[in-house]
Parts: structure tokens; C-alpha cells; sequence
């Protein structure tokens, strides 16, 4: 809506208004009508903005609204109430009568305005859109709201460390202050102003971009503007502004400085080394005695923002940048040589990732290698996404005595198929390996090699990845027999990422000692995301095994340990997060079950437990009564990640034995005997599922034969155990074996309540439960539970002949053909064709073929 003249007097209607973003979280905090607002930035984050499309969208509804502009000529205290009274004036006698007449004797500027605001009929808005000492306009304020209780007062002030709104607190002044990390533009409103523009970005170019340029709203307005003229990324994969977006902010940071007297331009173009500043370091790094006055100085002109609290100034990314090329011309070495002290100093105060970031500025590579190498734990645990650009940063070619980390760069920087480090081969014989282990290159040695593993991991090749892991041991062992603290700092990350591995390759016992091992040494050297990830992870070991017992134990210690913030916060959590769901499923707590999946989410395409997840979302879809909407959730995620759904991967069993029993509870007993077929049956997950194929299609003794391929009690998964054991009841039933029957059941309903699992019983459909508590005199523990499956699922089953005569059909042969092919009588095709039809269902040629490939007995890839 646009703002009526009347009563609304200076209010701003410049064009841009008419596409300025809204921003409903600052308009929601100038709607609280505090009788003081403060809007506290530098210059570009859009302060009179922000204020002026509120008032077009009806903000300040039934105020007089008296917008007085910032004044850059005269910015004293005194031009700011002389503004104000010639404001008021502009109204008329009838809105502020004493604003106008002569001047009386002795009344300065701020009397007149006061009287003249207590003269208004009716409330009134104050907007100073401009405010440049408010250190002295600010108590005037508090005093004009004092002796106008009708009136409110929005200040826009420059972002300095003068801004004190303490006054306002100890005058009982209900404040609401806008600082200058509110006004910046978030990530997601970046996103909005491209999309709104007509441009728009990726949401994770809008994050680099906002970082870049600091969210200060008149750059990214600005860089809208390029992205019109030449489409194209605004910003490299290090967060770096390209060429165009560079020289725009070059251009900026030229101007403002242009502005700035000499000395403070030197003091400018010195202090560019420092990503953040405090007084204290702006004088040893200028030697300038007032160097507060000049920070806020150069925070008036956009150069800097302030954190007021703190008294810290920093720069945005871009906007460094562009000073200290303007720096390295005006004085070569100058700031370089700043650069490499500021390195020395963080590196002594143990701030290794600042350290680093300066060494690398400089170009100091040595320096930066041997922080890098020396931190690498705390940079991964703590500042992953720095340590990613200083590797990013590092020339390949002064790596050569730092494998490790060239490993490192390679793979963190996304090149795992363009650097030869990662195709290097350790020695293959154990005797060789435990040698290495003697020397100084086997740290090296090692780390290169889990590096490999995890590339190959990354890749899909999870069973490599394992293999590579499990031959590591004998070098593993020699080095912490022979130089143990070579490796001691590094060894807990290591050994976290050997059990990942182990776990995605579903070598649970070998993967949970690993997690036990790293989350020891995690814990003893208080590496806090692989003491969560490792606790999580044990947790979600045992809760897929199904000891819930031990599971429950794991997920204690990870609730414990201090939460991991940052890039590693939602990574570290899943296995946790996972585990606590099958826990819920087991207990049939489905309520406690939905809220755990919702948290977890659906898992993104690089996220490594996926397969774990889409198990626990399948598996409480059925016990939920939806069974079809798990298998779609299931071949949803198998698609987004078939380049991880190898052969080798855990997935395939997990998943595998999860459509097993879904397309069982769907009623299709051939889809999920084919689905059975597929992979090997040799794993206990797996083998439950195919067994209880066998029996619910009918065929017992067949499911009997699956299941002794196991010795059970000690395969390691008292989940599989159980339900092994519910299954082998009910095949003893149907072949009338009530001993074998009772003996079985009796054994389930031991173990269940020792696992804390009531799920199993969900699986053995209700009319054989009825008959197994009959014989046995033995109740389901904790009461009864609800079948998943029915009593029996439909199969149709093709004899071989009629088999033959189907593939043959589908080749297009006529009956007469297949007669001659199978040495058999016309009248005999025709037969067998019959019978098939009626096992079918079908009633023609064409229904008969497409029904037997459905049901996959026939293959799928053969042509009609």
C-alpha cells in the first residue's frame, strides 16, 4: 500500500522500495511499538530500507509519522534537532503548532521540538534516519520520550561501539534494539532476493555467498544486479568471489577509503591484516593512540562492523579482501609480513585454525603445513569447513614431505579420482606391514591409507573399503608397538573412520570393538564429535543386532557426552538417532518411534547411514499397518542411492530383507521369494526373512532347511535368533511336530523379555500364535500384540515344463514351434498352456507373459 501525504510527513518513497525483500522477522520487531526502537548497522545493511517499506505496508498505523533524513553535511547533535524542528514545520500549524513562528529568545532547537510534540493531537513516530553521534542524541531522546508520553522514536545508528542504550534501561524505556547482526540478510533470504529478482541460486551458493559478502544487504542487492547482466556463479567452491563480484567490491572498498583522511587510510590499509580486531591489537598492529576513533570511523563508512558488547570490529570476507590487494600495492610486504606475525602469535595462543588461515593468507607454506598437520584432530573436530579451504589452498607441490595431508587435501577437496595419492599401495604380506611399522613413514603411511578406504568408501566400494581396513592391523599394531605417540592424537579419528567402514560393510563385531576403541581414546583426549559419533554408532550396532540391553547402554553414554556443534552436530547424531528408533520399534512404542524418524529425517545423498534409516522407516511402516508405503520409502532411497547400493554394502541386506517381508505383508508371496533369490541368503538378517517366505507360502520344511544354515545362539544377532526361532515354531506346527512346536516357542518367549523385544511377536501371524500358547500354555510376554501377516500368502508356482512353454511363448514361437522345440504334441502344449493360464489368472497370451514376469517366473529382460 502506498503512505498517505497526509500526516506522514518525509517518509520516503524512492523506487527501490517498490522491490525491496520483506523481511517479516524485523517488521515483526518494529510492530512491537517499543516507544525506542534502535536500528544499530553501517552503512548497506538497509536500516532507512527496512524502515520505510514497514511504514508502506502499514506499519505505525494511526501516528503522525515525522521522517527526518540523515543529514552527512551537518551530523552534529545540534543540525540533528534543528532537522527535526524544520521537519515539524513542514507539517503545518495545525499537527505542531509551536514548530513554527518565530524563534523565542534562548530556545534551542530541542526545547522547540519537544514542546512542539507535546502539542500533538494524537500519537506520533519519530523516525532519525540518521543518527551519527548517538552518544550525545541518545540522551536527548530518553528525554524527548520522557516529556512526550504520545510519542515513539525509531533511531537508525551507525553500527559504532558509542551506541549505549544503557540510559534507556535505567530510565525504564522499553527499548527494542536491532543490532547489526540482525539486519544482515540470512542465508535463506538470500535465497529469497535472487529467487525474487528472477535469478535464482543454489541454496548452497546463497550460503557462500552470504558468508562472503557478510549478509550485508546492499552487496547482495548489488550482486543480483551482476547475475542479470552475465549469469554465472558469483562465488568459487573455496567461498572466494569470482572476478566480477571481486572487482565490484574492490570498487566499494576504494570509494570508502577514498573518504578517510591519510592517516587513516594507513591505519585502514594496516589493520586489513587482522580478520577481527580489539583496540589493543589495532595498537600494536598501527601504533596509533586513538584507535577506537578510527575503527568506528571506518564503521560509519561500511568498511567494518562492530559488536558493540565486545568491542571487536571485523570485516566482511569480501570486503578484506579487496582492501588488502589495495594494501599489498600500496606497500609490497607490509601486510604480509603482519600476516605471518599474526600466524606466529595465534599459533602460540593454541587457535591453530586462525593460525593456519593466516599462514595461508600470507603464503607462508610452511608454516600453515606444519599447523595443519600438527592440529589436524582439533581442525576436523572443530573447524572442518576452514580446515576444507586451507587444504583447498595449499600448492600440491609443497606436499611432497606431508603425504598425509595431500591425502587429506584430495580427498576433503573432492578430487578422489584425480590424485594419484589416493591409488598408492601399501605392502599387501603382514610381515611387510608390521616392518613399515617400524619406520618413520608408517604414520604417514597410515593415514594415506585410511584415506584410501574412505575414498573408496565415498565411492561406493564399501566391501574394498573393509578389506583395506582389516589388512591395516599388522601395520597398526607395529606402530603403536614400535612409536606409539606418532599416532596417539590422531589414532582415535582413525579408528572411528575404521569402524565406520566395518559398519557399512556389516562387520558388526569387528565394527562395534573399533567403535569401543575410538570412543576410549576420543573420550581420554576430548575429541567430542567422535566421542558422540562413536557412542551413537556402538548404540545403533547392537540396536541392528537387536541386544537392546547393550544398545540402550551405548545411547546412555552418547546422551552424556557434550553435544558436537557445527558441520559435524547432525552427522554424529544418526547412529544415536537410528538406534533409539529400533529400540522404540521393538518395544511396539510406534508414538516414541514416528517423533525419533522424524527427527532423523530423510536421509540426504551423501549421508552414509542411509540404508540404516530407510530399514527403521521400512520396518516401522510395518509394524504401523502400511506396508506398501514402506516399500515405496524403500525403493525411493535405493534409487537416490544406487551408486552406495553395491554389492558388498550392508544395505543389500538390510534392505533386502526388509522387501522381503514388506511385499509378504502386501500378500505377494512371488515377488518376495524372487526379492529373496537375489542376494546371498547367508546372512541371519537376511535368512529370517527368506525362511519366513518359505513358510507363509506354504512350504515349512523348506523355511526348516533355510534356518539351520545358522548356529544361532552364537551368530551374534539375538534379534534374528528370536524371530528364527518363532518361525521354526510355526513350521513344526504345520508339520505336526507339537514337541518341536512348544520347544521353540518356549525358547522365544524366554529371550524375548531379556531383549526387551515384543515386535518378533507381530511377525508370527494370530491363529498360529493362539495354537502355540494353546500347546504350550505360554502367553506372548507382556500381553498380545497385533500380526503383521496373514496366515498364508499367495504363490503361484509353474511347473518346469509349463515354465519352458511360457519362455518360449514370450519369444514369439507358435504353438506348433513349441511342440517341435520341447518334443511334444500340439495337444500337449495346449494343456500345459492351459494350466498355466488358470495358475495365472490370466486369459490370453499377453496377460499370461506380463502376470509371469510380475510374479518374476519368468525373466524380465527377455522380449516377446
Amino acid at each position: 500500500m502506498s503512505i498517505p501525504a497526509a500526516g506522514r510527513v518525509g517518509v520516503p518513497q524512492w523506487r527501490g522500495l517498490t522491490c525491496a525483500l520483506a523481511r517479516p522477522r524485523l517488521f515483526a520487531a518494529l510492530d512491537r511499538g517499543s516507544p525506542l526502537t534502535v536500528l544499530d548497522a553501517p552503512p548497506g545493511f538497509g536500516k532507512r530500507t527496512l524502515v520505510a517499506s514497514w511504514l508502506h505496508g502499514g506499519g505505525a498505523e494511526g501516528r503522525t509519522v515525522v521522517w527526518v533524513p540523515p543529514d552527512h553535511a551537518n551530523p552534529g547533535h545540534h543540525a540533528t534537532w534543528t532537522a527535526v524542528l524544520e521537519t515539524l514545520r513542514a507539517h503545518g500549524d495545525d499537527a505542531f503548532p509551536h514548530a513554527s513562528g518565530p524563534d523565542e529568545p534562548g530556545a534551542d532547537p530541542f526545547t522547540r521540538v519537544v514542546h512542539a510534540f507535546r502539542s500533538c493531537e494524537g500519537p506520533a513516530l519519530l523516525v532519525l534516519a540518521g543518527v551519527f553521534d548517538p552518544a550525545t542524541t541518545l540522551p536527548c531522546v530518553y528525554e524527548l520520550l520522557n516529556r512526550c508520553p504520545s510519542l515513539d522514536v525509531i533511531v537508525c545508528s551507525p553500527g559504532t561501539t558509542d551506541t549505549d542504550l544503557s540510559g534507556a534501561t535505567e530510565q525504564g524505556i522499553d527499548c527494542t534494539y536491532i543490532p547489526t547482526e540482525q539486519m544482515a540478510f540470512t542465508p535463506a533470504e538470500t535465497a529469497t532476493l535472487f529467487h525474487t529478482a528472477g535469478v535464482p541460486r543454489t541454496d548452497a551458493e546463497c550460503h557462500a555467498l552470504n558468508r562472503a559478502l557478510g549478509g550485508v544487504p546492499a552487496h547482495l542487492a548489488a550482486s543480483v544486479t551482476l547475475v542479470r547482466s552475465a549469469p554465472g556463479r558469483l562465488v568459487d567452491p573455496d567461498g572466494s568471489p569470482d572476478p566480477r563480484l571481486a572487482h565490484m567490491v574492490k570498487r566499494y572498498a576504494a570509494a570508502r577509503l577514498s573518504e578517510l583522511d591519510d592517516e587513516s587510510r594507513a591505519f585502514a590499509l594496516t589493520i586489513a591484516a587482522a580478520r577481527s580486531t580489539d583496540a589493543t591489537t589495532a595498537v600494536e598492529l598501527t601504533r596509533h593512540p586513538d584507535p577506537t576513533t578510527v575503527l568506528n570511523l571506518m564503521t560509519m563508512r561500511g568498511l567494518l562492523v562492530a559488536s558493540r558488547p565486545r568491542g571487536v570490529w571485523r570485516w566482511t570476507e569480501a570486503v578484506r579482501s579487496a582492501v588488502l590487494e589495495i594494501s599489498r600495492a600500496s606497500r609490497p610486504g607490509h601486510v604480509d609480513a603482519l600476516l605471518v606475525e599474526l600466524a606466529r602469535r595465534h599459533r602460540g595462543d593454541e587457535n591453530p585454525v586462525e593460525a593456519a588461515v593466516y599462514a595461508v593468507e600470507a603464503e607462508d607454506w610452511e608454516i600453515a603445513k606444519e599447523i595443519v598437520f600438527s592440529s589436524w584432530v582439533t581442525m576436523v573436530d572443530k573447524h572442518f569447513g576452514s580446515l576444507v579451504r586451507i587444504l583447498r589452498r595449499l600448492p600440491v607441490k609443497t606436499l611432497d614431505e606431508y603425504p598425509s595431508i595431500l591425502a587429506g587435501r584430495a580427498l576433503f577437496s573432492q578430487m578422489l579420482d584425480e590424485h594419484a595419492i589416493l591409488h598408492t599401495s601399501l605392502p599387501s604380506a603382514p610381515a611387510d606391514l608390521r616392518e613399515l611399522g617400524r619406520t618413520k613413514d608408517a604414520p604417514h603411511a597410515l593415514f594415506v591409507a585410511t584415506v584410501q578406504t574412505l575414498a573408496l568408501r565415498v565411492g561406493g566400494r564399501v566391501e574394498d573399503a573393509a578389506t583395506r581396513t582389516l589388512n591395516l592391523e599388522p601395520l597398526v599394531a607395529s606402530i603403536l608397538e614400535h612409536q606409539p605417540d606418532s599416532i596417539a592424537q590422531h589414532l582415535p579419528v582413525l579408528r572411528l573412520q575404521w569402524a565406520i567402514t566395518l559398519q557399512l560393510a556389516g562387520m558388526l563385531d569387528r565394527s562395534t570393538t573399533a567403535f569401543r576403541r575410538a570412543y576410549r581414546g576420543a573420550h581420554a583426549s576430548g575429541i567430542t564429535f567422535a566421542v558422540q559419533n562413536a557412542a551413537g554408532s556402538s548404540a545403533l550396532n547392537w540396536a541392528v543386532t537387536g541386544d537392546n540391553p547393550r544398545a540402550r547402554e551405548w545411547l546412555d553414554i552418547e546422551q552424556r557426552a557434550e553435544p558436537t556443534e557445527g558441520h559435524w552436530g547432525p552427522v554424529v547424531r544418526m547412529g544415536g538417532r537410528a538406534a533409539t528408533a529400533l529400540l522404540h520399534l521393538d518395544s511396539l512404542d510406534l508414538e516414541a518411534a514416528t517423533h525419533a524418524l522424524d527427527v532423523l529425517g530423510t536421509p540426504g545423498e551423501s549421508e552414509e547411514l542411509w540404508a540404516f534409516v530407510a530399514y527403521c522407516r521400512a520396518y516401522h511402516s510395518l509394524a504401523g499397518g502400511n506396508p506398501y508405503d514402506g516399500l515405496t520409502g524403500v525403493h525411493q532411497l535405493i534409487t537416490s542411492h544406487r551408486d552406495r547400493h553395491r554389492s558388498g554394502s550392508f544395505s543389500r541386506v538390510l534392505l533386502g530383507a526388509a522387501e522381503v517381508d514388506l511385499q509378504l505383508a502386501l500378500g505377494n508371496g512371488n515377488l518376495a521369494l524372487a526379492r529373496a533369490g537375489e542376494d546371498s541368503a547367508g546372512h541371519p538378517v537376511l535368512i529370517v526373512p527368506c525362511a519366513r517366505a518359505e513358510l507363509l507360502t506354504g512350504h515349512p520344511d523348506a523355511a526348516l532347511t533355510k534356518l539351520r544354515h545358522v548356529p544361532w545362539p552364537e551368530c551374534g544377532f539375538p534379534r534374528a535368533h528370536l524371530e528364527a526361532l518363532l518361525i521354526a515354531a510355526a513350521c513344526h506346527l504345520h508339520l505336526e511336530d507339537h514337541a518341536g512346536a512348544v520347544r521353540d516357542w518356549q525358547r522365544a518367549c524366554t529371550l524375548a523379555p531379556t531383549l526387551g523385544n515384543r515386535r518378533a511377536f507381530t511377525t508370527v501371524p494370530a491363529r498360529t500364535v493362539a495354537r502355540l500358547e494353546e500347546l504350550s500354555g505360554i502367553a506372548v510376554p507382556g500381553g498380545p500384540v497385533d500380526a503383521v501377516f496373514a496366515e498364508t500368502v499367495p504363490r503361484a508356482e509353474l511347473s518346469p515344463r509349463e515354465t519352458d512353454v511360457l519362455v518360449l511363448l514370450a519369444r514369439g514361437s507358435t504353438h506348433a514351434e513349441i511342440a517341435r522345440e520341447l518334443f511334444v504334441s500340439a495337444n500337449t502344449v495346449k494343456t500345459q498352456l492351459r494350466t498355466a493360464y488358470r495358475k495365472l489368472g490370466a486369459h490370453s497370451r499377453t496377460e499370461a507373459i506380463g502376470r509371469a514376469r510380475e510374479l518374476r517366473l519368468l525373466p524380465l529382460d527377455r522380449e516377446s
